[in-house]
C-alpha cells in the first residue's frame, strides 16, 4: 500500500477516490480546481492501483494561527481495521509538521465509533463534549456541488 499527496494531475484519481469512498460523482473540472487550490489537501491510500482510503481537509489561517481541518477520512469497508486510517493519519500529521501548521483537527459525532477509536488511538485529543455544529446553506445553491 502506498500513501500518496494528491496534487495537479490526480484529478482522476481524486474522482475516483471520492465517487468510491464519499459516494460523489465530482466532474474532472471540479477535481482539478481543488487540487490547483493551494489550500486543499487530499491523501490517497492506493493498493493495486486503486484508491483505498481517502483522506481530504483544509488549511485554515486562523488569526493566531494556521491549521489543517481535517474534514474527511474514509476507508473501504474491505480495508477496515488493517491500519490504514491510523498511517493516514500520520501522514498528514507529519506533513502539517513540514509545513508548519499549528495544529490538525478534525470534527466527528461521537456516536462514530469507529472514528472516535480511530482519532484517540492516534492521539488526537477531545477537546469538547458537547460540540455542535450549524450549517447555513445558501438558498438555491446544492449543498453537494
Amino acid at each position: 500500500m502506498q500513501i500518496r499527496l494528491l496534487s495537479t494531475g490526480d484529478e482522476s484519481l481524486l474522482r475516483q477516490a471520492a465517487r468510491q469512498h464519499l459516494d460523489r460523482n465530482w466532474p474532472l473540472a471540479r477535481c482539478a480546481r481543488a487540487l490547483a487550490d493551494p489550500d486543499f489537501v487530499a491523501l490517497a491510500a492506493i493498493e493495486s492501483g486503486a484508491p483505498v482510503s481517502l483522506a481530504y481537509g483544509y488549511v485554515l489561517d486562523r488569526l493566531h494561527q494556521v491549521d489543517l481541518l481535517l474534514y474527511s477520512i474514509d476507508v473501504a469497508q474491505s480495508h477496515h481495521r488493517r491500519g490504514i486510517g491510523r498511517a493516514m493519519l500520520e501522514a498528514l500529521k507529519t506533513l502539517c509538521l513540514e509545513r508548519g501548521y499549528a495544529e490538525m483537527w478534525v470534527l466527528t459525532n461521537a456516536s462514530n465509533a469507529a472514528a472516535m477509536r480511530l482519532y484517540a488511538s492516534a492521539g488526537g485529543v477531545r477537546e469538547f463534549e458537547d460540540v455542535e455544529m450549524f450549517a447555513y446553506p445558501t438558498p438555491g445553491h446544492p449543498v453537494d456541488d
